[in-house]
């Protein structure tokens, strides 16, 4: 690994460990024992450094969904596995996501990218399974660029309200933001959908049974 890829990679476990705002380059310096002029001559400033993260954060998370082949409803779920993947990966950023889009305006704009990229994915996904007979379709009691935008508001913040809610809330289940977004689509499924969803609960269920015995 080049020290270039070394330098962000180590500021992404301090800022995650210890929050954005409380790590300096002399820091991120001396945790891997080069002098600070080695840093800034890959990273002028800390914005330079967390503009370069987030680009690269940018770029991985167009991999979570591909709108190609036959997609089931196990596809969706396996996009918000793979959303609660980067956000532990990244946690320091959706912990302090207002903190770090109000100070690095030049994220802040990638973000919003991002997010209508998100948005836009979610919106054509969901028509996808109207065409094919999984969702209802939509109607005067149902609004799906709602659905998108209540799916993305649970996914993005689940990490923060961790932090918030440290006890219990009363709730056995879904314990996770998988399982919360997946249990959220449940309303707009038609019988098919409900089959399908079912199906892929239980294959999941006794997966979970075979590796508590196991």
């Amino acid at each position: 690994m080049k020290l270039k890829e070394k330098i962000a990679q180590r500021a992404i476990e301090l800022f995650n460990t210890q929050g954005i705002a409380n790590v300096s380059p002399n820091q991120i310096a001396a945790d891997l024992k080069i002098s600070t002029g080695n840093l800034t001559y890959h990273y002028k400033t800390k914005a330079s450094l967390v503009r370069a993260i987030y680009e690269q954060m940018h770029e991985y998370s167009y991999g979570f969904l591909t709108l190609e082949g036959y997609l089931t409803l196990n596809d969706f779920r396996k996009s918000m596995a793979k959303f609660q993947e980067f956000q532990q990966q990244y946690s320091f950023f959706f912990n302090d996501m207002v903190f770090i889009t109000r100070n690095y305006p030049d994220v802040g704009k990638l973000y919003e990218e991002s997010t209508e990229r998100r948005f836009e994915l979610g919106r054509k996904l969901i028509d996808y399974f109207i065409a094919t007979e999984r969702f209802l379709p939509e109607s005067k009691g149902i609004n799906y660029d709602y659905v998108v935008h209540n799916l993305w508001m649970v996914g993005t913040f689940w990490t923060t309200q961790g932090l918030i809610l440290t006890t219990a809330n009363g709730l056995d289940t879904p314990n996770n933001m998988v399982d919360m977004t997946w249990y959220m689509i449940l309303p707009y499924l038609t019988e098919k959908g409900r089959e399908e969803y079912f199906q892929i609960t239980d294959v999941l269920a006794s997966i979970k049974e075979k590796e508590l015995i196991e």
